[in-house]
């Protein structure tokens, strides 16, 4: 018995007689006695506290509670067939299960994916997205990728990148409110990432000092949402150049005051120091640093 369920030959018998419509026809079905049927049948209804079938001479009637139970059984059942067939096709296929914060993932990650799976053809990806860090090997969880997170003393901790969290807004934005000078925060609304590692009131005190924050503005949780509602000309954000990468090489996002920004290495990749020898994480590891990398050196070029 399973955490308080019926042991699952009583629950197949009683499968076997509603389909059936008598123990004798379930017995033929599941080759035992019908005494054998009756006895896992009153064992069954001990159980449950329930009548499931009303005995007339040599027939059965289910009750009603049968009847429930029954079609609720049958989609567990079917359910059971699923996942044991998926398990079954599975085998011998190399999943990486990969946690991943939210924005990161949509910005950055999700896009490159190709690349990996291209390179990397017998690694298939299992990618769950949340704020909150992965309790890794509780979850099933082998890579996390995080933001500004402490490190657990069981991981290693591979730092992603440097980032510039700098002012940026969609052209349109910059050429209406003629952005052209860091005082100029002033009178634009702001977009306020509630997450991003430097907030306005840093930025402003390095790049701006004594120039008091415009009071209205957007605020979101999320650097995609922050970022997306910046492109659509909505008001000035303050984020990360790694995480607006793709958004400033398409050219819905420029930096109207230049590469005015902090430098901060908010993202890093963690995985478990027993898990160090895993090859499909050294081959992730390897590719996101290496992208990573190569990535740094075109933007060095002025070649995004």
């Amino acid at each position: 018995m399973i955490g308080g369920l019926p042991p699952l030959q009583w629950l197949s018998t009683f499968r076997a007689v509603m389909e059936a419509g008598s123990f004798a026809g379930a017995a033929k079905l599941l080759s035992l006695t019908p005494s054998a049927i009756s006895h896992q049948m009153r064992a069954l209804e001990g159980m449950l506290g329930r009548q499931l079938f009303l005995r007339v001479k040599r027939s059965v009637v289910p009750t009603e509670e049968a009847l429930t139970y029954s079609a609720s059984i049958g989609e567990s059942f079917a359910r059971l067939v699923t996942a044991t067939s998926r398990v079954a096709s599975g085998a011998g296929v190399r999943r990486l299960p990969i946690h991943c914060s939210p924005s990161f993932a949509t910005l950055w990650l999700v896009p490159r994916l190709g690349q990996f799976l291209r390179e990397h053809s017998a690694i298939d990806i299992a990618l769950y997205a949340s704020h909150e860090p992965a309790r890794l090997g509780q979850d099933g969880i082998l890579v996390d990728i995080q933001y500004a997170r402490p490190v657990p003393e069981s991981c290693e901790a591979v730092p992603l990148a440097e980032e510039l969290i700098v002012p940026m807004a969609s052209a349109s934005f910059i050429a209406e409110h003629r952005l052209t000078n860091p005082a100029d925060i002033a009178r634009v609304p702001l977009i306020h990432s509630l997450r991003c590692v430097v907030p306005w009131d840093q930025w402003s005190a390095r790049h701006a000092p004594l120039v008091p924050l415009n009071p209205r503005g957007l605020q979101f949780d999320r650097a995609h949402l922050a970022l997306a509602v910046a492109a659509d000309g909505l008001g000035l954000a303050l984020e990360s150049t790694l995480q607006a990468r793709d958004h400033l090489r398409r050219g819905t996002l420029a930096m109207p005051f230049g590469p005015l920004g902090i430098s901060a290495i908010a993202h890093r990749l963690l995985y478990r120091r027993e898990d160090r020898t895993n090859p499909d994480i050294i081959a992730f590891v390897n590719w996101i640093t290496g992208m990573l990398a190569h990535e740094r050196l075109r933007i060095s070029a002025n070649v995004l």
